[in-house]
C-alpha cells in the first residue's frame, strides 16, 4: 500500500495556503530482505539470489563503461548522461571537465503498474514535539498499523503546480 501524508505547500500566485499528497517512505527494504521474498516464490535460494544482487551492480557498471545502455524488462534502462563546459574550440574538449551521471528511465510497465494497481493510504507526521500536527497529518485509516519508520519529510514550500504534488520519490 503506497503511504502518502497530506503535505502543505504555497500557491506561488497568490500565497493561499494549498494541500496535496505526497509519497512518504514507510521503511527501506535491503538487499537480503528482497532475497528472502523472492525466494519464497521460486526455486532459487535465498543465498543464490543474493549472489546475483552483489554482481548485479558492477555487471551494470561494466556495460555503462563499455557504452551501452542497460534495460531490465518491465524495471527500467540505466544509461549514462555526460556534460561539460563548453569550449569554442573542438580540441579544447577533455574529459577532465566532464561530469557523468547514471540516467534511471523507469519501463512504462513499472509506473503503469503503480498507477493501476494503487491503494493508498494517509498517514500522520509527527511535530518535532511529537504530536500530531492537523495541518501536515493525514486520516489513518482504522484497523491497525503498518508499521515502518515513516520520516517527517522535509517541508517543501511550493507545491508542484501541475498537480502532481511534490517530488517523485526517492532514487
Amino acid at each position: 500500500m503506497i503511504s502518502l501524508i497530506k503535505k502543505k505547500g504555497i500557491n506561488p500566485q497568490d500565497k493561499s495556503t494549498l494541500y496535496f499528497p505526497q509519497w512518504t517512505r514507510v521503511s527501506t527494504v535491503n538487499e537480503t530482505q528482497l532475497a528472502k521474498r523472492m525466494a519464497r516464490g521460486s526455486t532459487f535460494s535465498v543465498g543464490e539470489i543474493n549472489g546475483v544482487f552483489a554482481d548485479f551492480p558492477q555487471s551494470i557498471i561494466d556495460e555503462l563503461l563499455n557504452g551501452n545502455a542497460v534495460s531490465i524488462d518491465g524495471l527500467g534502462t540505466f544509461k549514462l548522461k555526460v556534460s561539460g563546459k563548453s569550449q569554442k574550440e573542438k580540441k579544447d574538449v577533455t574529459s577532465a571537465g566532464a561530469k557523468i551521471t547514471v540516467l534511471f528511465d523507469p519501463a512504462a510497465e513499472l509506473t503503469s503498474r503503480l498507477n493501476d494497481e494503487r491503494e493508498f493510504r494517509f498517514v500522520d507526521v509527527p511535530t518535532p514535539e511529537g504530536q500530531q500536527d492537523a495541518d501536515e497529518g493525514g486520516d489513518t485509516p482504522s484497523g491497525g498499523d503498518d508499521g515502518g519508520d515513516t520520516p517527517t519529510p522535509t517541508p517543501d514550500p511550493t507545491p508542484d503546480p501541475s498537480g502532481g504534488g511534490g517530488d517523485s520519490g526517492e532514487n
